[in-house]
């Protein structure tokens, strides 16, 4: 099932639906396709943030300076930090980096804040632990590879006067996402795909409805457009936004 993105980036519909009024009953229908798009928004929020993570090395090497988080970071409080090294061609730490001679940065990343919009809000906990290559000699491509995790907890999507509840846990694979050089004539990845294994609990009143494990994975093609993939369902999302600023559509929808 493909569905495409309408004027906004991305969103939700109805997870779950019974003949009752706060559509929780005995005749209670877990929506599964529901469950994937609300995860999809999820995994797309977060990749949105590792994209704006995979910054140039002389933002890196910079001491104190964090990366500008503007493209990541929806209204919220936030809180982050890093720890970054540097590596020659042979594999040995460096004190500094070199232009010239760095091949490869480590970067340790935490960061945590929260959402808050009309159509989805949560608090949000994510690590990630990513190796940057391809940085030796003049550079024409980079390669991000890394893995993290992450909590999403009391992740609320509002819609038609019903709010459907979560709380996530995923572990992040970040497989070969290559970064054009310069970045101003590559601003999207070329390649690559950043998939998350996520444990969703669907809550009504704190109390358990449902568990489900989704997959959701994010391929990049080198435009503007990638790919969101759950289960049998895909939507596109324009990474030109920055960040998550509204809900999925079905096509004409």
């Amino acid at each position: 099932m493909k569905r495409w993105l309408g004027l906004m980036s991305l969103g939700a519909v109805a997870v779950l639906a019974s003949g009752c009024d706060d559509g929780i009953g005995d005749a209670e229908v877990i929506d599964e396709a529901a469950i994937r798009a609300d995860a999809a928004l999820v995994a797309a929020d977060a990749v949105f943030e590792d994209l704006v993570l995979m910054v140039d090395p002389p933002v890196l090497a910079l001491p104190s300076a964090s990366p500008d988080l503007g493209g990541a970071e929806a209204p919220g409080s936030v809180t982050f930090s890093r720890q970054v090294t540097f590596y020659d061609a042979a594999g040995a730490e460096q004190e500094k980096y070199d232009p010239l001679l760095t091949a490869s940065i480590h970067v340790v990343w935490d960061l945590s804040r929260s959402v808050e919009h009309a159509f989805w809000s949560a608090s949000v906990q994510r690590h990630r632990e990513m190796r940057v290559t391809g940085l030796l000699g003049v550079e024409t491509e980079r390669t991000w590879n890394g893995t993290g995790n992450g909590i999403v907890a009391r992740s609320r999507h509002p819609e038609e006067g019903i709010a459907r509840t979560y709380d996530m846990t995923s572990d992040v694979l970040i497989a070969n996402v290559v970064k054009g050089v310069p970045r101003v004539q590559h601003p999207y990845p070329l390649s690559g795909t950043i998939t998350r294994h996520m444990k969703v609990v669907v809550t009504k009143a704190d109390e358990v409805v449902a568990e489900r494990d989704v997959t959701a994975v994010i391929t990049f093609n080198g435009t503007q457009f990638a790919t969101v993939t759950v289960g049998p369902d895909k939507w596109e999302v324009d990474l030109s936004q920055g960040r998550v600023k509204g809900i999925f559509r079905k096509k004409g929808g």
